[in-house]
């Protein structure tokens, strides 16, 4: 994935010790890192061709490490966007005794074989200089370099334009459902940047920042109406279909219609504008558990 030279350095012919550093990556985790050390002379131009034209021969026979921290592939990714990539090679650096700015070539291999999705420099990855890749395919937004000014991620404005602007114009516009299916989604993405992947991470980060009782809803009941929605337009979650969990009929006006009869008859009514506000107020809650946090902002950084 990664083929560069240290920054700021004078093209020269010298000679130096140059190394081929791999990265060992099965069912996309690393397990290991590798390194082959060559003495080359030429520019360095010529000695990184001369690195990446013996990838293939070097990956086979390199001095292999395993990582003193677990990281998983897309972690590594994560830090490379931030610079913070070759933190992960200190004990390899360590040992061969490399000098401070040596120059290096990084090559994933993925299951056995050498990856190659795009080639950039040692510095923090600049999204420009891999779109249209596999890394990147297509034209893609750069939140870091976007939203972040100073060192500091604007998450309230990332948040409101990706989202927040689409589901006010959604539901300014009478598209209700499709509204409430952004919003549903929304809830998905700030439960995954604060949890990942867990189980009940939805249910739990409702529970932990939004205050649904104003609505009359529980947030078991808000992710079944969720699955419904999302996965079939309808009401009828497998624990709705089963009446484990109630329904949510979702209404837009001043009154709820309680005083009439629900279909099912267990249904409840759900406000989707005093949803909005719910989530709105969470969201507002949530992103103040990150001022004053290094350590979470680094995680909604690595999410991005």
């Amino acid at each position: 994935m990664f083929h560069g030279v240290s920054e700021f350095r004078i093209i020269a012919v010298v000679r130096e010790t140059a190394y081929s550093l791999f990265i060992y990556v099965e069912g996309g985790k690393i397990n290991q890192l590798g390194v082959v050390a060559h003495d080359l002379s030429g520019t360095d131009d010529e000695k990184l061709a001369y690195l990446t034209g013996h990838v293939e021969s070097d990956h086979k026979t390199a001095k292999r490490y395993a990582p003193r921290l677990p990281i998983s592939w897309a972690q590594y990714q994560a830090r490379s966007r931030l610079g913070r990539h070759l933190e992960l090679f200190e004990q390899i650096f360590q040992e061969v005794g490399a000098a401070g700015e040596p120059l290096l070539a990084i090559t994933p291999i993925v299951d056995g074989a050498p990856r190659i999705d795009a080639v950039t420099g040692m510095g923090p990855t600049d999204l420009a200089e891999i779109q249209n890749t596999p890394m990147a395919p297509g034209e893609m937004v750069d939140y870091l370099r976007d939203y972040v000014t100073d060192g500091v991620l604007d998450l309230p404005r990332l948040l409101n334009d990706d989202y927040f602007k689409a589901v006010k114009m959604l539901y300014n516009a009478h598209h209700f459902v499709s509204a409430a299916k952004l919003l549903m989604s929304f809830i998905d993405t700030v439960a995954f940047i604060e949890m990942g992947d867990t189980p009940a991470s939805f249910s739990k980060w409702l529970d932990a920042y939004a205050d649904l009782t104003p609505l009359g809803v529980t947030a078991k009941e808000l992710w079944e109406f969720r699955n419904g929605l999302l996965h079939m337009t309808n009401l009828s979650s497998r624990a709705v279909a089963s009446g484990a969990t109630a329904p949510l009929i979702i209404y837009f006006g001043l009154e709820p219609p309680a005083t009439k009869p629900s279909h099912p008859p267990n249904a409840k009514y759900l406000d989707l504008k005093g949803l909005l506000a719910a989530i709105f107020a969470a969201v507002t809650k949530w992103i103040e558990t990150y001022n004053g946090s290094p350590q979470q902002a680094a995680t909604v950084r690595r999410a991005i």
